[in-house]
C-alpha cells in the first residue's frame, strides 16, 4: 500500500522541476528584483490647493539655495519642512544652516 501511495504522489500534476540553467536565471532575476526593492526611492509629491510639487524638486532647490551661500560645503544632512499654507519649504542642512525656499517658484506643472 505504501508503494501505491508513492506512485500516486509522483503522478500528481504540477510544476516541472527546473533545469540548473533555469534555476540560475530565476535566481539572478530574483536577486536583481531584490536589489531594486532594497534601493527603492519613492517619488513623493505634495499637493495643496490645486498645485503640486515633487519632493525631489524641493530637495534640489534647497541644495541650490544652500550652495549660493556656502559654495564649497558638502551637503551631508538635509531636513526639509514643507509648509504649504505659507507656500514655503524650510530646510536645515548639516544641522546648522537654515534656509527657506518658496513653493511658488519651484512648482511642477
Amino acid at each position: 500500500m505504501i508503494e501505491n501511495a508513492t506512485a500516486q504522489e509522483k503522478k500528481r500534476p504540477g510544476r516541472k522541476p527546473m533545469t540548473p540553467e533555469e534555476k540560475a536565471a530565476a535566481s539572478a532575476a530574483r536577486a536583481a528584483e531584490k536589489a531594486k526593492a532594497d534601493n527603492l526611492k519613492p517619488e513623493i509629491i505634495v499637493q495643496y490647493q490645486g498645485s503640486d510639487i515633487a519632493l525631489d524638486t524641493l530637495v534640489d532647490a534647497a541644495k541650490a539655495d544652500f550652495h549660493t551661500n556656502k559654495k564649497r560645503t558638502l551637503v551631508t544632512d538635509l531636513k526639509l519642512y514643507v509648509k504649504p499654507e505659507d507656500s514655503m519649504a524650510y530646510y536645515v542642512i548639516n544641522g546648522t544652516f537654515e534656509g527657506k525656499i518658496s513653493l511658488v517658484t519651484t512648482t511642477d506643472e
